[in-house]
């Protein structure tokens, strides 16, 4: 089954896609099951678990992009509201204790806040020892759409091996023609999944990251439009 774990909405305020285009996006392209992350709300989320009731052909899972005090988390399952700013370390703990799962999103990306850029104390901490597979987070993401010339995925793919994590693949959507660029193939799984089946399938060697980099014009347009003309 094809997930898109980390897409953007109109609630996070640096995107413009409505939750329902982008669920008609989403069936378009033949994807599974998606997760609406915006930064710090669950607004979007909430309105498409509620749109995607009225399908059959699409699962949205609860979702949010938390923004800690060193760099962004995904909360993967999680449908309440994390507080923003707090150590990496309690933002994973909060995440366990509201039963979704830790994905880092590019961490290793120095200009999105990437969490294990330049920041070995957290790399440490959340990781623990690959030897005792110890760490607190279920997956990185080795493929996400939004890259340049993929040092940061690259270097997670890396990573996700030594410490046996499972390996995602995202398109990071802030607009709608970029919705399932990269998604993450779960091998795996029910047929017919819930939430709690999808959250439980994002395990090593359960996972593929597949799909193809958005196109960088449509990002700098995407980035002109927001920065220049001040549309969003």
């Amino acid at each position: 089954m094809k997930l898109d774990p980390h897409i953007h909405s109109c609630y996070s305020g640096d995107a413009r896609s409505s939750p329902k285009s982008i669920i008609d996006q989403a069936r378009k392209i033949k994807l599974d099951i998606i997760a609406i992350s915006d930064h710090d709300t669950i607004k979007g989320s909430k309105i498409a678990s509620e749109i995607s009731k009225n399908f059959d052909d699409i699962l949205v899972v609860p979702s949010i992009e938390i923004t800690s005090s060193e760099g962004h988390i995904l909360g993967f399952g999680v449908d309440t509201v994390i507080e923003k700013g707090l150590s990496p370390e309690e933002t994973v703990e909060k995440i366990h204790d509201e039963g979704g799962i830790a994905i880092i999103p590019h961490p290793f990306s120095s200009y999105r806040s990437g969490l294990f850029f330049k920041n070995e104390k957290t790399f440490k901490s959340l990781m623990g020892d690959y030897k005792l597979n110890n760490g607190s987070i279920e997956g990185v993401e080795v493929l996400n759409a939004r890259y340049i010339i993929g040092y940061s995925n690259h270097r997670s793919n890396k990573v996700a091996n030594k410490y046996n994590l499972a390996k995602i693949g995202s398109s990071d959507s802030h607009f709608i023609e970029s919705v399932g660029n990269c998604y993450t193939e779960i091998i795996d799984i029910d047929s017919e999944p819930n939430v709690d089946d999808v959250v439980d399938s994002i395990k090593p060697n359960n996972t593929i990251a597949r799909g193809k980099r958005t196109s960088n014009y449509l990002i700098a347009k995407e980035v002109f439009n927001k920065k220049i003309r001040r549309i969003y």
